[in-house]
């Protein structure tokens, strides 16, 4: 599935990330990391539920280092070009995806690297009509960036049934 350089094109990508980190004139707190990084995870979802390659790909690195494992991969992608060939190649078999978040996310942060773990419900509808849902854990890395956070490691599993 989703198989996903920085820009200075501000973008869709680019205002989520920044929305993530609050920094207001008006005394108001400072977006703590665990509620910018929970923030991420639910843009993720957004994006995927969106159906729009673009929005995705603007919540992630992009760069060689980047991994994704999706749940009927034979192997792991390792780099940006492959998880944006990965993306691109997700979304055209879909007329509507909805992640419900069942569990978490749950996150830890150490530095500027963070990690999430949660449980979805995803249904979904292919363009030939079959119609279907799963659960699924989706495990995220992200690393803070110029200030915000991005994706630089997702995997997704089916859980049992």
């Amino acid at each position: 599935m989703r198989n996903f350089t920085p820009t200075a094109r501000i973008g869709w990508g680019t205002i989520a990330v920044l929305a993530t980190i609050s920094v207001s004139e008006t005394g108001a707190y400072a977006q703590s990391d665990e509620d910018a990084v929970k923030a991420a995870v639910t843009a993720y979802n957004a994006a995927v539920d969106s159906l729009d390659p673009a929005k995705m790909e603007a919540l992630w690195a992009h760069d060689d280092t980047v991994t994704d494992l999706e749940p009927r991969a034979k192997a792991i992608v390792i780099g940006w070009d492959g998880v944006k060939k990965n993306i691109e190649g997700f979304f055209p078999a879909f007329t509507e995806i909805k992640n419900t978040l069942v569990d978490g996310p749950y996150v830890q942060i150490k530095g500027d690297v963070a990690r999430s773990i949660a449980i979805n419900s995803v249904a979904f509808k292919l363009k030939n009509g079959t119609a279907a849902s799963e659960r699924v854990s989706l495990t995220d890395v992200f690393e803070k960036r110029s200030g915000g956070w991005v994706l630089v490691s997702h995997s997704v599993a089916e859980m049992p049934k």
